[in-house]
């Protein structure tokens, strides 16, 4: 438990993690004073990013240039933000890896989650990778697990 906020930067133009001692986060993108979201990690269960829509440029002031994440929880959309391409993983990444995130059971390899392909899962390691989020060995040892 942290006794008071703490900044985790996510690398140039990816803004910053803010974490409180409540268990909850914020979003800054670089350069806002104001967060993006604020959520408790506890209630997390879910992560889906997306192209930026027409409706989404008015919204939430997002350009083409940027992507929508969406954090998810019981059955609801916790936050909707727009971020730079590769900052999603980043900030999925980061909070999967917290002791507070509540992590699905895992299903067995033959009983893999309904439309999610390894081919799926295997494009989204390689853009960790690429994103810089995972090291090299990282990405090995997860492909290792991934294809049994």
């Amino acid at each position: 438990m942290i006794e008071k906020p703490v900044s985790h930067g996510l690398g140039f133009g990816s803004g910053s993690i803010i974490e409180f001692p409540d268990g909850s986060v914020e979003y800054r993108p670089t350069g806002k004073l104001l967060p993006a979201f604020r959520v408790m990690i506890r209630d997390i269960s879910g992560f889906s990013v997306r192209k930026v829509t027409r409706d989404d440029k008015k919204r939430l002031k997002a350009s083409s240039m940027q992507q929508i994440l969406t954090l998810q929880g019981s059955g609801t959309t916790l936050a909707e933000v727009p971020v730079n391409y590769g900052t999603a993983e980043k900030i999925e990444q980061w909070l999967r890896s917290h002791p507070d995130f509540r992590r699905p059971i895992q299903p067995s390899a033959a009983s893999a989650q309904p439309g999610i392909s390894v081919a799926d899962e295997l494009t989204k390691l390689v853009q960790l990778r690429d994103a810089g989020v995972l090291s090299p060995d990282e990405f090995v040892a997860q492909k290792k697990r991934l294809l049994g």
